[in-house]
């Protein structure tokens, strides 16, 4: 069917060139860290029928935007006045009287996806950092890769260790327990969400160059 051929031909154009366009920008995107997980959720009016203006986190726009709230269910991602809304999406680090970034006080957050990778946060609670499981994506700033980074950031200049440690930070700070972690990172580092979006990246990458210069008659994308 010539048009059927004609639509096919159209849609991969179209493809090709949206990520011939993303092979340009992509890179240069920077990662999106939300003050909460809940703002990842998209703007849900809920099943009422009543007009309630509210505003919600856009994670495209980055901005938290106005929209039509029906009244009743929805999700979280549903903020009464703009301040709201920018105060629990919007992360502006902002040093503290004692020199401590504000992200430094936020719950520890594992994000909504599903991976299990080790990293820190700083509990204001104890003023120590602390071990805790991360999803992989999402989340917010009281999360490090590694003991050493949370104590600069949040601990500043106190003492970065207790002066009599417990059994659970010798535990943790032991050459055993580091090597431990090192090797479960090591395991995980092919699941992170960032590894897959440059592998999907690099692959579209080389087809767009490809079509682009005559050789992709004999790849077809499925």
């Amino acid at each position: 069917n010539l048009c059927s051929d004609a639509d096919d031909d159209s849609f991969y154009t179209n493809l090709t060139v949206i990520l011939f366009l993303l092979c340009i920008t992509g890179a240069a995107l920077p990662p999106l860290k939300l003050g909460h997980s809940v703002c990842a959720m998209k703007a849900d009016e809920g099943p009422c029928k009543a007009i309630h203006l509210r505003y919600y986190f856009n994670i495209q726009s980055r901005e938290c935007e106005m929209f039509e709230y029906g009244g009743c269910h929805g999700n979280e991602n549903n903020f009464q006045t703009l301040e709201e809304c920018q105060k629990k999406c919007l992360l502006i680090p902002v040093k503290l009287e004692n020199g401590e970034p504000n992200f430094c006080f936020y719950e520890k957050d594992p994000g909504i996806c599903r991976g299990y990778f080790s990293r820190y946060f700083y509990n204001k609670e104890t003023k120590l950092c602390e071990v805790f499981k991360y999803g992989g994506c999402l989340g917010n700033q009281n999360n490090f890769k590694n003991l050493e980074e949370c104590q600069t950031t949040c601990q500043g200049n106190l003492n970065l260790l207790p002066t009599a440690p417990n059994e659970k930070s010798n535990a943790l700070n032991s050459s055993s327990a580091k090597e431990e972690l090192m090797q479960e990172e090591t395991r995980n580092s092919w699941k992170k969400p960032e590894r897959s979006y440059q592998v999907f990246l690099l692959v579209f990458c080389i087809y767009t160059y490809l079509y682009f210069w005559g050789l992709s008659d004999g790849l077809q994308i499925h």
